[in-house]
């Protein structure tokens, strides 16, 4: 858990980050929205410790970060920034084996730490290990760099920026990757984005700011429904709020009991996609099936509806 409390920086007259608290759980992904020069970045970057607060501290599992030496603190957290910023004269093997290096693990430890993370993002060991970042497409250099940031298997990371770069196909892969990859290992992420779609896909809870200051920290539902007036209302927009509730949840949220005719949709899929598969379709509902499965439920037009609506 990481426990940000009063934090504050200011240089001279300039407030970057002002008073800002709040509770990262365990296993959970984070993502810090707002303008530019919000403040988010710096945030961030205090975490780790890249700079220095003026005041209030940051706890991670009750330990303040100013009481650890600070390049145990760093080989602890992984790092990832927009750009990957992969070292251009290391292959990729030697980009990833960076901190295990450091920390001194054996090179048989790290050989095998390499070549799992590379299958990990479907990056063949024997074609990409000695590749330069400079062979890589812009897809397999985000993957790369995750990669190097989990390497030395840390338990939080923190992403600034990451997929911002990426065109939106390329894009929505490295989003779901990186889902995967949390899922699998529980890392604790803490990601920066100025980009609301991205927020909504990714976040646990999200934290928005605006002129320095957090002005709401909730879950996405909460955002979408309840958000707090002025900018909050405004960045999280009015008249597309109820399709992006939509895609917050699956069709096996709002699916019933009975089969109908079509295509089946998997039930992981979200209400947003299906009801565009519907709309596509010409039908008023579909099955619901996961593969190979016989459907025994549907997913309507008419229940989608009335899930997305927001409450009262």
């Amino acid at each position: 858990m990481i426990a940000i409390e009063h934090l504050t920086k200011r240089i001279g007259e300039t407030t970057l980050v002002d008073d800002v608290s709040m509770v990262v759980d365990t296993g959970t992904i984070t993502v810090v929205v707002g303008t530019s020069g919000a403040g988010k970045s710096t945030l961030l970057r205090m975490i780790n410790r890249l700079i220095t607060p003026t005041s209030g501290r940051v706890l991670i599992d009750g330990q303040d970060t100013m009481d650890i030496p600070e390049d145990r603190l760093r080989h602890r957290i992984g790092y990832v920034i927009q750009g990957n910023g992969l070292f251009p004269h290391r292959t990729v093997a030697g980009n990833i084996a960076t901190v295990p290096r450091l920390l001194g693990w054996d090179q048989k430890r790290i050989r095998r730490r390499v070549e799992e993370l590379l299958d990990l993002f479907q990056l063949d060991p024997a074609e990409f290990a000695n590749k330069f970042p400079r062979h890589l497409s812009g897809g397999q250099q985000q993957r790369v760099g995750v990669a190097r940031a989990l390497a030395a298997e840390p338990r939080l990371l923190l992403m600034d920026e990451p997929f911002g770069a990426l065109d939106p196909i390329i894009r929505g892969k490295a989003q779901a990757d990186l889902i995967a990859i949390q899922r699998r290992f529980g890392t604790t992420i803490v990601l920066v984005t100025h980009d609301m779609e991205e927020a909504f896909h990714l976040g646990d809870r999200i934290a928005v700011m605006n002129d320095a200051q957090l002005l709401q920290y909730d879950t996405p539902a909460q955002l979408l429904t309840r958000p707090a007036a002025g900018f909050v209302e405004r960045l999280v927009g009015s008249s597309d709020r109820p399709f992006r509730l939509l895609s917050l949840a699956k069709v096996r949220d709002a699916m019933e009991p009975g089969d109908a005719p079509g295509e089946p949709i998997d039930p992981d899929v979200n209400l947003r996609d299906a009801l565009s598969r519907l709309i596509w379709a010409g039908a008023d509902r579909l099955p619901v099936a996961h593969g190979n499965d016989t459907a025994t439920a549907h997913i309507s037009v008419s229940g989608i509806l009335s899930h997305g609506r927001p409450p009262q």
